[in-house]
């Protein structure tokens, strides 16, 4: 920034000292000048006084003898002294008995009046003169001043005092800006630049320090020199925390996208082509959570120097946060067979490093990597975009098994395109009126309708009727599983009601509703089914909840606190597709549960001799000793029918007896009262 000459500070303080000197300049000539005219003025008294005294006798004893030639030349003689302009003298009667002018009177101008008025003497001057043989009247002296001679030496004593005051205020002034200039404004200057060198980057000018000396500029300067230093290391942390991960010390999501930009604007003008590596560590979180966060901390820091070290030069290494890293190959490569190539040899180089151990402590770590491959560019990319694909192909390699890495298609593209567009379209469903309850029987083996479960369907309004295969993993991965299982439960309830109010068969007394794990282990899952109870009171047909077998591995302890309060609530419990997960005999005799279901991949190879016939006969078993009901699901045949009635199996759902079906066709043929067993 240049200052203007105004605004420096050498500037306003010779402004200053100049008017400081001219005041102190001026007041000292003023009283300079008050004390010459006091002694002027007392001086041309004095000399007044002693040039009548010196003529007064004469002139007396010239009057008193009516000698007029006599006082003619007394008055010739009075008028030669400069100080007077005429002279007149009157005897006792008042007659002028003698007169004198000066021949060539000097004109007083402006000056010399203000100077004869400054002496405070009066123009004319009249002296009595004393004749002894007059007793009542005097003779009269009148003298009339020269203004001119009188105020002339005044006049010049003033001139020359002014001029004299102002060289020697001048004279001081410089002095005085000089020596200021030297010991303040030009160190302050100095301080000045140096503060401003300082926000520059060379630190090797802005090391030295511009003043030395122990006084208060040099205090100043300490000052500074510390604030300044702070300021510099907090600007360095600053620049830190806004560009570097500060636990693996790798750049952060936004330097990566910068670095990428940068990237991109290359390729704009050069035909060149980089890749992305989008990565994360598999079971990071089981890891984490079974080890501690400080283990999972220690094994990011390793897996961050892993990948530093098996990287080319100029790539950039990121970590966007938890396990997540992502890798900038720049764009060096001649074409994309060429970048395609490369980039697969350093991911197949990462997934080595990092499945060799870690030792972290006691524990000694085996782990995997899933990566995610895109090059750059492509038509009207952007960093966003290239981060979306290079993660859209991260979890197609998770889907895949893991432990890989796979380079994005559009296929990938589609498919996440469609999952964003379920995950969108669920947020309004329920408030549109899109989700419909549907039941499918189930029913003794007299084919007696006993009980249904409830199915969830989605009428899109552009894609038809949805199966929950589709959304339901959505809803979940989405956390929206749990508002729509509270609508489920809600409007189930609702039904009922409304259909035990018109009537139902005396046969029909239980209905079954699926809840996912995360939403059952909820901490306000039982408050949510409480108030469902209270809304729609329901007397004549069991509440019954499937779970899951992996819910109970998870959090027993949970859902056995869960369970029995609802049980209080008169709720009853199923564990759905029981003999798919981890079945615990100890488990299983702990829970308040009701219903085992037998899951339909044991029912649908049933033959009369199958292998899954063992596995039948001990669920039955099972269920037996432990005094639960057993209902088999996905009975499509009358083979598996006959079987599984041998078997002991009093219960079936499947399409073999009716398929699922709208809750309002579900409620006629319900009225119906039908056997539901074909011919």
């Amino acid at each position: 920034m240049t200052l203007k000459l105004g605004q420096r500070i050498a500037f306003r303080q010779a402004k200053i000292i100049l008017f400081t000197s001219f005041l102190i300049g001026g007041i000292s000539a003023l009283l300079q000048f008050y004390s010459d005219l006091i002694h002027v003025r007392e001086n041309l008294h004095d000399s007044i006084e002693r040039s009548v005294s010196l003529y007064t006798p004469n002139l007396q004893r010239s009057i008193y003898n009516l000698d007029v030639v006599q006082v003619q030349n007394i008055s010739e003689l009075i008028l030669a002294d400069p100080l007077f302009a005429s002279v007149q003298v009157f005897d006792d009667f008042g007659d002028q008995i003698g007169s004198t002018l000066q021949l060539a009177p000097v004109q007083s101008n402006w000056l010399t009046n203000i100077s004869f008025h400054l002496l405070g003497l009066p123009l004319e001057m009249a002296r009595t003169i004393v004749i002894p043989s007059s007793r009542e009247r005097d003779a009269k002296l009148v003298l009339k001043m020269d203004k001119h001679y009188v105020a002339s030496g005044l006049t010049s004593r003033a001139i020359t005092l002014a001029l004299t005051g102002l060289i020697s205020t001048l004279l001081l002034s410089c002095i005085l800006f000089i020596v200021f200039y030297f010991a303040l404004s030009r160190p302050i200057q100095e301080i000045a630049k140096w503060v401003a060198h300082l926000d520059q980057d060379n630190k090797q000018q802005a090391a030295i320090s511009p003043y030395t000396k122990a006084d208060e500029l040099g205090e100043l300067v300490q000052s500074v020199e510390q604030i300044w230093h702070k300021k510099d290391l907090a600007n360095r942390q600053i620049k830190t925390l806004a560009y570097y991960d500060t636990l693996t010390d790798l750049a952060n999501r936004r330097m990566f996208i910068e670095r990428l930009e940068e990237q991109l604007e290359l390729t704009s003008q050069h035909p060149l082509v980089g890749a992305v590596m989008y990565l994360d560590i598999d079971r990071f979180k089981t890891i984490n959570d079974s080890l501690g966060h400080h283990v999972g901390d220690q094994l990011l820091i390793t897996f961050a120097q892993r990948l530093k070290g098996c990287l080319p030069d100029g790539a950039v290494t990121a970590r966007f946060g938890g396990d997540e890293f992502v890798i900038l190959l720049p764009a060096h490569y001649k074409n994309e067979q060429t970048a395609a190539t490369c980039v697969q040899n350093i991911a197949r180089q990462v997934n080595q490093l990092v499945s060799a151990p870690v030792q972290i402590g006691r524990h000694l770590i085996h782990c995997t990597t899933s990566i995610g491959l895109t090059i750059f560019p492509q038509s009207k990319d952007t960093s966003s975009q290239i981060l979306r694909r290079a993660d859209t192909a991260l979890y197609r390699t998770k889907a895949e098994g893991r432990n890989g890495f796979r380079f994005f298609d559009v296929s990938m593209q589609r498919l996440a395109q469609s999952r964003w567009q379920l995950e969108e379209g669920l947020h309004q469903a329920i408030h549109r009126g899109e989700l419909e309850l549907w039941f499918q029987p189930q029913v003794t083996k007299e084919g007696v309708m006993s009980g249904a479960e409830v199915l969830l369907r989605w009428r899109h309004p552009t894609r038809g009727l949805i199966s929950p295969l589709e959304f339901i993993s959505v809803a979940e991965e989405s956390g929206q599983i749990a508002a729509i299982e509270e609508w489920v439960l809600d409007e189930t309830m609702r039904l009922i009601k409304h259909w035990d109010s018109m009537g139902l068969p005396e046969t029909f007394r239980h209905v079954s509703i699926n809840i996912s794990p995360s939403h059952f282990m909820q901490s306000g899952f039982v408050s949510q089914v409480e108030g469902a109870l209270e809304r729609h009171t329901v007397a004549n047909v069991n509440i019954e909840l499937e779970i899951t077998e992996n819910l109970l591995i998870e959090n027993f302890e949970q859902a056995i606190k869960t369970m029995k309060a609802l049980q209080a609530k008169g709720i009853a419990f199923s564990i759905d597709d029981f003999g798919t997960g981890y079945s615990s005999l100890r488990y299983l005799s702990q829970l308040p549960l009701n219903v085992l279901k037998i899951d339909r991949s044991f029912v649908a190879p049933i033959d009369h001799e199958s292998d899954e016939t063992p596995i039948i006969d001990v669920i039955m078993l099972m269920a037996k000793k432990l005094g639960l009901e057993v209902i088999a699901e996905g009975v499509e045949t009358q083979a598996q029918r006959t079987l599984l009635t041998e078997r002991g199996c009093r219960l079936y759902q499947g399409y073999f007896f009716s398929k699922p079906l709208h809750h309002e066709e579900f409620y006629t043929l319900l009225k119906q009262e039908r056997v539901l067993l074909p011919t």
